[in-house]
């Protein structure tokens, strides 16, 4: 027997005038921001996103995805898809510890047309079982070039993970002049924060 049409349910769609000026007021804040910073990122530091949270009742890690999504917003070329040939890997090996978590940089895969640049984050306390390291962190880099970055891929788990960032043009084999930074910005690796529901009790099937 085949399939008969089925109805299609209409959903409704509550929309009216006030939140209608609003939506205009954001898109036009957004036009502004997007007039001032042109291609470059702008990420407010960790102390104003904390005053931020307790002012607007929101968690940092929304504030942050609101944040990057704005930077994101900008069109960036799609020179990762023509990387050209690998030239070699560029030792980079610059570490810091911050709260419990060590941070590495620890090299470029160096190509024609752009740079692979890998982050290793560690956390350091002994007792890791439950922890899952998820960082919503893009990279930075300081220099006389323009560099354009964007994220490429991560993974990891528990409390290793790692991240890779494209970055063009490629870097400079001679790094004196380079300097570079985390700062918070898109949560590459995971996607928005999920809310945690555990399944824990007897089911019996009659």
């Amino acid at each position: 027997m085949g399939w008969g049409r089925m109805p299609i349910r209409g959903v409704v769609n509550e929309y009216n005038d006030e939140v209608k000026k609003i939506d205009e007021h954001i898109l036009t804040l957004i036009q502004e921001r997007k007039a001032i910073t042109g291609k470059k990122r702008f990420s407010p530091e960790s102390e104003l996103l904390e005053e931020w949270s307790t002012r607007f009742e929101m968690d940092t890690s929304q504030i942050v995805q609101y944040i990057h999504s704005l930077n994101e917003a900008v069109p960036r070329r799609k020179y990762w898809e023509e990387p050209g040939l690998l030239l070699g890997v560029l030792p980079i090996v610059k570490r810091t510890v911050l709260e419990d978590c060590e941070y590495t940089l620890t090299h470029a895969m160096q190509y024609e047309t752009l740079s692979i640049v890998t982050v290793e984050i560690k956390y350091l306390k002994e007792t890791v079982e439950h922890v899952h390291l998820r960082p919503a962190l893009s990279l930075e880099i300081l220099s006389e070039a323009a560099y354009e970055i964007q994220p490429h891929r991560g993974h990891g788990g528990g409390a290793h993970t790692q991240m890779q960032f494209l970055v063009s043009p490629p870097l400079p084999a001679d790094l004196d002049t380079v300097q570079f930074a985390l700062i918070p910005g898109g949560d590459q690796m995971f996607g928005p924060a999920m809310t945690e529901i555990i399944l824990d009790k007897q089911i019996d099937f009659e």
